[in-house]
């Protein structure tokens, strides 16, 4: 086909009262949608769009004229919309002033929003005016890059281009700052000293992740990434335990855990590796069944471990104990405590000796902080959940966030006393900010051993009381090997999430391609030394090792090596209509055991939610794709991109900001669900 043209018509209402004035022109946006992807799989070099409307009781002289944001994805298609079709004459003639007329406001291709205007042609003091916004290409990145050497020189280069980038164009929603490996435990640092360079918004969410790499590779740069137009983003953390009370039967009806319900139009997901696969496999559920219409898209960070900090590594996993001392939420009856995934810190150490304070004076309690969590060995305080503005004059729960108190800062004195090596639980005693608690927590924190006080209450600090808060900045200690932060502060055993009002156009495609039959599986289970292995398998009826069978099949697709080879696990509850990415989860090989099985980097079945470990019944040997990466294969303008593999992210198009993950998060197309692919690439 050398051109498309699609004709949209449209049947008025006879009745005034009921028309909608809005029917023709989302008509004419979903069929362009739907043309696009038809024209652009044909082969098409032209779209062209002629809108007709009819009316049970009027002339038209004018229609509609739709400007539509797909060009941008679909960047070899010429888009033309007709503004002057060829008039239509009603049936039913009369009641000229009531005539409805189509004005429209054509936006230029590439842009975020249409917004087409309607007007009733009656009298003059009648008239009235309308508008709607129909939500198209939403998501525009702009990737801004530092090649310096230096950590400190790479973000004050990357802090001045930024402070010039953001003065120009719409505003910034949402920000990415991407590290190379060499630098992941100093991430939430350089977060920090991000935002504070260059003043960064407090309510725009900026999330830190590093691409995966070797701690000790030299290669690499510093990037942000600053996305717009796809309105006030909203940030969440889904932590491990909230992962698991997920699903897709519940979400039908109630609020995913852990994120902020609402209209949501797209999704972009940063999870840890740390966190089983079926975990996250429960929130992906609940996401589709809750947003069933949003788009999903993200990442599984690739942690790498930091240089030099094997003695830090205890240090790095604390956790409060579950018995003798009260520094749990479940254990308390004020709010405050720890929960999975907040950040480790060390109270008395050097980096927040050093750090700036904030000293904020209160007249009246509570204060506004929602809850402290304890540093290592239950001693300090650092602001987790707060009021974040005051909702009415005089609001006491707004105070902390009027004073500039923030999430992250770590308590440092209490009307001048210093307090930074107090034990957490006399620190709540002499602060005693509970807020708002919810009846059913705090009589749930008082029953048994949690309501058994062992221990001799600090009394109250007395109004006014003033106290001072330091800076946190990690050291590389508590969540830099996790490789993932949230507005400074890292965030490890969950999922960190960006929500956009307004839905993104997204795709997703393989690192790999299948070589070789369906082989079916005859012995399989976890490997001692890591990882699971498939044993055997069945060639021409005859039971042998899985790798001497792998070695036949990819001698005969003449590979001349064995790198990058991927074994595929077929997906549970798939169908024959399912595309290949969905049916299909492939993990990496590992290596080979003794008796020539085959090594999958995978913990087992069970963990990545495939079904049980010894319910594997067939496999599917893949290879690299031989062609430029998977990435550039999803089609679109500059954007976001996440991908398995470096070889997947070649020849994407200029500006976009690629990360190299663990596994990706996206669904294979519009009517399949959001999984993990652990090779593949998603671009957004």
């Amino acid at each position: 086909l050398a051109s498309l043209y699609i004709f949209c018509v449209s049947r008025r209402s006879s009745c005034p009262q009921r028309q909608s004035g809005f029917i023709l022109p989302r008509l004419i946006c979903s069929l362009l949608c739907s043309g696009s992807h038809f024209a652009e799989s044909m082969g098409c070099t032209a779209l062209v769009a002629l809108p007709l409307v009819e009316s049970h009781h009027t002339k038209w002289g004018s229609a509609a004229s739709v400007a539509t944001g797909w060009p941008s994805a679909f960047p070899q298609l010429s888009v033309a919309i007709s503004g002057k079709p060829p008039q239509v004459h009603s049936y039913f003639q009369g009641q000229q002033q009531k005539q409805l007329q189509w004005r429209a406001c054509s936006i230029a291709a590439g842009t975020v929003m249409t917004t087409v205007f309607v007007r009733r042609s009656v009298p003059t003091s009648r008239r009235r005016q309308r508008a709607c916004r129909l939500a198209l290409h939403a998501l525009q990145w702009n990737v801004i890059e530092s090649a310096k050497a230096d950590l400190d020189e790479a973000t004050a280069e990357l802090a001045s281009a930024a402070s010039a980038a953001v003065e120009v164009g719409p505003a910034v929603d949402f920000g990415l700052l991407v590290v190379p490996a060499r630098w992941a435990g100093d991430l939430a640092t350089t977060s920090q000293k991000l935002r504070k360079s260059m003043s960064w918004p407090t309510d725009v969410p900026l999330v830190g992740v590093q691409s995966g790499g070797d701690a000790g590779d030299s290669e690499g740069s510093l990037r942000l990434g600053l996305a717009r137009g796809g309105g006030k983003a909203i940030s969440f953390f889904v932590s491990k335990e909230q992962q698991s009370e997920a699903g897709a039967g519940l979400a039908k009806e109630n609020p995913v855990p852990g994120v902020p319900d609402g209209k949501h139009g797209s999704f972009v997901l940063f999870a840890d590796p740390k966190v089983p696969g079926s975990l996250t496999k429960n929130l992906l559920e609940a996401l589709d069944s809750r947003y069933p219409s949003a788009t999903k898209a993200g990442m599984m960070v690739l942690p790498v471990k930091s240089i030099g900090r094997d003695d830090a590594a205890e240090e790095d996993e604390w956790e409060p104990p579950k018995e003798a001392r009260k520094l749990r939420v479940r254990d308390r009856s004020d709010g405050h405590g720890w929960l999975r995934g907040d950040p480790v810190f060390t109270s008395t150490s050097e980096s927040l000796a050093s750090a700036d304070t904030l000293e904020a004076e209160f007249k009246r309690r509570p204060f506004g902080v929602k809850r402290y969590t304890p540093g290592i060995g239950g001693n300090g305080a650092m602001v987790m959940d707060m009021q974040d503005k005051e909702r009415y004059k005089g609001d006491a729960m707004g105070q902390a966030a009027t004073k500039g108190v923030r999430p992250g800062m770590v308590l440092k004195a209490v009307s001048g006393r210093d307090v930074r090596d107090w034990a957490f639980e006399d620190l709540m005693d002499l602060v005693s900010d509970q807020g708002i608690m919810d009846p059913d927590s705090k009589s749930a924190a008082s029953w048994g051993k949690g309501g058994k006080e062992t221990r001799q209450p600090v009394p109250q600090a007395e109004l006014p009381v003033s106290l001072e808060y330091m800076l946190f900045a990690s050291d590389g200690v508590g969540g830099g090997k996790a490789g993932l932060c949230l507005n400074d502060m890292p965030k490890k055993d969950g999922t960190v999430g960006i929500a956009f009002p307004a839905p993104s156009f997204s795709t997703l495609d393989f690192a790999c391609t299948p070589f070789g039959p369906q082989l079916e599986v005859m012995q399989s289970g976890k490997n001692p030394d890591g990882g699971f292995a498939v044993h055997s398998v069945k060639v021409n009826g005859k039971e042998m090792p899985a790798a001497a069978a792998l070695k036949g099949y990819a001698k005969a697709a003449g590979l001349q090596s064995m790198t990058g080879i991927s074994v595929g696990v077929v997906r549970p509850q798939v169908s024959e209509a399912t595309s290949i990415a969905s049916k299909w989860a492939v993990f990496p090989m590992m290596g080979v055991t003794k008796e020539g099985g085959l090594v999958l980097r995978c913990k087992g079945l069970a963990a990545e939610g495939l079904g049980a470990d010894a319910d594997l019944k067939s496999l599917q040997f893949f290879k690299p794709r031989a062609e430029e990466g998977a990435a550039a294969g999803c089609k679109g303008g500059s954007g976001l991109a996440f991908a398995t593999t470096a070889h997947a992210l070649r020849g994407v198009p200029a500006g976009t900001l690629g990360v190299v993950a663990a596994a990706v998060i996206g669904a294979a197309g519009d009517a399949e669900p959001t999984v993990l692919h652990r090779q593949a690439a998603t671009f957004l």
